[in-house]
Parts: C-alpha cells; sequence; structure tokens
C-alpha cells in the first residue's frame, strides 16, 4: 500500500520508484523510501556492500563470516560466466582461528546437504596463509559451464544463513 504521507518530513511528495529490484515508494523532498523492514534492510546491506567494493550476492555470507572474530575477509568473486571462473571468499585468520576454521567446516559439512553444490576450505600461501572458500564442482575447469556458476552463486545465502546460526550455537563456542 503506497504511503500517503512520508514518515520522516510529512511531503505527501511520496511516489513509486525501483530500487536494486525492489518497488519502494521515494519522498521527493527528503528522499526517504518507504518499504518494508525487510525491503529496507536489503536496501541497506546492498549499500553496504557497495561501499566495501563486495558483490551483494556475496556479502551476506562476508558478514557472517566476519562476525567470527578471528576472520577477516580479503577477497571475494562471484564467479564469471564468460571466463568460467568459480565463486570464492579469500579469508585470512588471526591467531588462535584455527579452531574456528575446524568449526567452518563443521558448518560446511552440514550445509552441504542444502547447497546446489560441495563447498569446500583450501589453503593456500598468498603473503601469508589464506583459506579459499569455494565450491567443488567435480569436473576439470574447462568443463565448468554457466549453469554451474549461477548455481554456485545461489548457494551464497544458504552458506551465509547455515553460518550465522551456527556462530549461535553452543558447538560452536565450546
Amino acid at each position: 500500500m503506497q504511503p500517503t504521507v512520508c514518515e520522516v518530513c510529512g511531503s505527501r511528495q511520496v511516489e513509486p520508484t525501483r530500487v536494486h529490484g525492489m518497488d519502494l515508494y521515494r519522498c521527493g523532498l527528503c528522499d526517504h523510501l518507504h518499504g518494508s523492514a525487510e525491503q529496507l534492510a536489503e536496501i541497506d546491506l546492498h549499500d553496504e556492500a557497495e561501499v566495501r567494493g563486495i558483490h551483494p550476492d556475496v556479502y551476506p555470507l562476508v558478514r557472517a563470516l566476519e562476525a567470527v572474530p578471528t576472520f577477516q575477509v580479503v577477497a571475494t568473486s562471484v564467479g564469471d560466466v564468460e571466463t568460467s571462473e568459480f565463486p570464492f571468499v579469500f579469508l585470512r585468520v588471526e591467531e588462535g582461528g584455527l579452531r574456528h576454521i575446524e568449526r567452518l567446516l563443521t558448518s560446511l559439512e552440514m550445509a552441504n546437504r542444502s547447497t546446489k553444490r560441495r563447498w569446500v576450505v583450501e589453503c593456500t600461501l598468498q603473503r601469508g596463509l589464506v583459506f579459499v572458500l569455494r565450491p567443488r564442482f567435480w569436473k576439470p575447469i574447462l568443463e565448468i559451464d554457466g549453469t554451474d556458476i549461477r548455481e554456485a552463486r545461489a548457494d551464497f545465502h544458504t552458506l551465509a544463513d547455515i553460518l550465522t546460526r551456527d556462530v549461535q550455537l553452543g558447538w560452536w563456542h565450546a
């Protein structure tokens, strides 16, 4: 239902608008957006991701990972269908964080029951140890196609939801 008056400034210049693919209402005077709490939270998340230079599709997972005090996300990609680049998240782990990597692996093992692709963590050396969270496709890189990339990209939200839940559970902190 369209608001008739802006809740911030009281203006009646409230018009329909489309923001990040969502239909909302914007005040013509103060520029305030009107919509559901979920829509406005998603807009805020999208804007926060853009400020950090992170694609909005992977950003919920970045936030879930960075909620772990020893994790620092250093690079991300949602993948590229044209070049068959798979999605990934590069993660640095601060001192004492190996126990959190073990718990992340446990979460991933459980999450892999709900994802379209199996996700793994690999370790590499790039100016220190970096952990790479990425999908495993079980086929040569040259055979990875657009469907594989899109399905892996769709897993970001599932992984974020499961990790956000698990970090709050007792076994994560034990």
